[in-house]
């Protein structure tokens, strides 16, 4: 097994040579080069210290909180209360909608009372031939 190496943060790693096609855009680059390496490197993280927290310290007990009970009279005040911030539907939408709950229950029971129908003389034949 291969030991890894590490580096260290104080070392500076070379760049790498790039082929050298023209004198003047080599050392543009070699510069621009040096200069990422070098705030690449100068903005190397040190572990931050530890700060020791105090260590607490006992409390004293809390004095017990004494609410004033209140009376059976406010749940109706409260009631009366949340009832008026309540929507409430105008006569045109509760006719409506009671005319659409009623129709829907004829509905629902016409459909209900059909299959009993139908069941019932079903059984009749199966049971008793008829």
């Amino acid at each position: 097994m291969a030991k890894s190496k590490k580096r260290k943060p104080q070392q500076q790693q070379k760049p790498k040579a790039a082929p050298v096609e023209a004198s003047a855009e080599a050392t543009v680059s070699e510069e621009a080069k040096e200069q990422s390496v070098s705030v690449a490197t100068a903005s190397v993280a040190t572990p931050a210290k530890k700060t020791e927290k105090p260590k607490a310290t006992p409390k004293a007990k809390a004095a017990p909180v004494v609410t004033k009970k209140r009376s059976r009279f406010m749940f109706f005040v409260d009631a009366f209360n949340e009832l008026r911030k309540a929507h409430w539907p105008t006569r045109k939408e509760t006719m409506r909608l009671s005319v659409l709950v009623f129709a829907v229950c004829v509905a629902v029971g016409a459909i209900l009372g059909g299959l009993d129908f139908l069941f019932t003389k079903l059984m009749g034949l199966v049971l008793f031939g008829g």
